[in-house]
């Protein structure tokens, strides 16, 4: 099998996968995700999780928060913006080196205490059932006519993002910029992000 799609890696068996970002080394977890499909061709797919750093490493946190804030910080956002659950320490990180005093979270499910909010559903590769994008309605008065950015921390198949961009415009807000920690994989143009790493799709 003759590889030529950009972060795409034949899967060697292995149970790690060192990366380097921002003079910050680490070993990730390199956990099966199912079938994936390239240039219409079905492969078992692993990936090198960054769960662990984005949910409990608080060096990792900091670091990289500080590093997406220089790149984001031309465009001028006046929010950012976030899924809910693993990029919300990314986001209060950012927000906080911008000088931004609020950030949103966009929720996967709706609670109780909405009293009104828009969704929108989603698929991603690492998530097997559908899922929603969920804004409340105290989000989005905060939201509307402003200039935001929207962040995760890994963009893929770019489902995630592209479901944000759909609930975000519904609100009438300006998307002055989109950013990752990471670039994963062989489905996007990676010039439409701002992204300080990549990581590989492993396949089989």
């Amino acid at each position: 099998m003759a590889l030529v799609h950009k972060r795409v890696i034949k899967y060697d068996g292995r149970k790690t996968h060192s990366i380097e970002i921002v003079g910050l080394k680490r070993e990730l977890p390199v956990v099966y995700i199912g079938h994936v499909t390239i240039n219409n061709e079905r492969f078992k797919a692993y990936i090198a999780s960054d769960a662990d750093l984005i949910l409990g490493d608080a060096e990792f946190i900091s670091t990289v928060s500080g590093e997406l804030a220089k790149v984001i910080r031309p465009f001028n956002p006046e929010v950012i913006i976030a899924p809910e659950a693993k990029s919300i320490a990314l986001a209060y990180e950012v927000s906080k080196k911008l000088g931004i005093n609020r950030f949103v979270i966009v929720r996967k499910d709706t609670k109780t205490y909405m009293s009104d909010y828009i969704s929108v559903d989603v698929s991603s590769i690492t998530t097997r059932k559908l899922q929603r994008l969920v804004l409340d309605s105290v989000s989005t008065m905060r939201l509307r006519g402003r200039r935001v950015c929207l962040l995760d921390d890994v963009i893929s198949t770019g489902s995630t993002m592209r479901t944000l961009e759909r609930l975000i415009k519904i609100v009438n807000a300006n998307i002055i910029c989109k950013a990752v920690i990471w670039v994963e994989g062989p489905w996007i143009d990676e010039h439409e992000f701002q992204y300080i790493g990549e990581l590989p799709i492993f396949i089989e």
